[in-house]
């Protein structure tokens, strides 16, 4: 390299040595090229990092922006109240129409309990326990029956509207809830649990009377395996029948707005009443059955 001598071994120089200034301007070229190269170097690592860190912020706007502008459906619980003219419609339901409609083919009966004793009661009154989710189908349907039922033997205040979940088989199912129900009968007690708001969010933590029901009931042989152990919706008419799914099946009313379904329950050729109406008319007569043991038994 220009500026560095030679000295051969065991002699003099054999290099005629450079002017000074020769040798320094040969120094200085040299310390600009690598002077240059090092801010080369460094524009192209700061270069590097910020199009990294531009790469990252762009991926994070594209997925704030999917966020805010297509944000699925079954990610957002939604429920209101259910209108007047809808609770009317779903809780006063003829006798007249339930006395007329079959409930067809059933999905899923209601099973009485075996060797059952005396009813279980809550407050003195036979107790009817009902666990669901919101975000369910098969609780979306059977939530129409069991409203229409005990609207025969008790009534009904802040009933709610939702759908099941948007994700699930029959999507947006629409349906009461029970979520922040009331209900005063002077012969039952009744005891709701939602156990999910739409979304699949917990809702309702299930109770001990709960956990001890399901435990014992919703297994076989009331269900068809251990698989199905578990349930949603599970339903107890005082330990004497229980019924773990939705005695129809919900394409009967998939597709269907709330105000649909409720405007067809008194209309018995409808097939929503035929499904709806004639599965409350099986809880209906369970209930009547274990009202008339517990009064046997008082």
């Amino acid at each position: 390299m220009a500026g560095n001598g030679h000295r051969p071994t065991g002699g003099k120089s054999a290099v005629r040595p450079q002017n000074p200034p020769a040798r320094q301007r040969a120094r200085e070229r040299i310390a600009a090229e690598r002077a240059a190269m090092k801010r080369a170097e460094a524009r192209r690592r700061l270069l590097g990092a910020f199009g990294a860190v531009a790469a990252v912020l762009a991926v994070v706007v594209t997925l704030v922006a999917v966020r805010l502008t297509s944000t699925p459906a079954h990610q957002t619980a939604s429920e209101s109240s259910a209108p007047a003219d809808l609770v009317r419609q779903v809780t006063t339901v003829p006798d007249a129409v339930l006395n007329r409609v079959s409930p067809g083919q059933v999905a899923t009966p209601l099973q009485k309990v075996q060797a059952s004793g005396p009813p279980l009661t809550i407050g003195g009154k036979l107790a009817v326990v009902f666990v669901s989710e919101e975000s369910c189908p098969f609780c979306a349907a059977e939530r129409w029956s069991v409203t229409v039922a005990l609207s025969h033997f008790g009534t009904w205040s802040q009933l709610g509207i939702t759908r099941s979940s948007a994700s699930d088989i029959y999507p947006n199912t629409a349906t009461l809830s029970f979520r922040a129900a009331r209900y005063r009968s002077a012969e039952l007690t009744l005891r709701t649990t939602e156990l999910t708001d739409n979304a699949g969010h917990p809702l309702q933590a299930q109770t001990p009377l709960d956990a001890e029901l399901l435990n014992r009931y919703d297994v076989p042989p009331y269900v068809n395996s251990v698989d199905q152990s578990g349930a949603v919706p599970f339903l107890d008419i005082g330990n004497h029948y229980v019924l773990a799914g939705a005695q129809y099946d919900p394409q009967v009313i998939a597709g269907l707005s709330a105000a649909q379904i409720a405007s067809q329950l008194s209309n018995p050729s409808s097939p929503v009443a035929r499904a709806v109406d004639g599965s409350a008319q099986v809880i209906i007569t369970a209930i009547d059955q274990v009202l008339h043991t517990h009064t046997a038994h008082d």
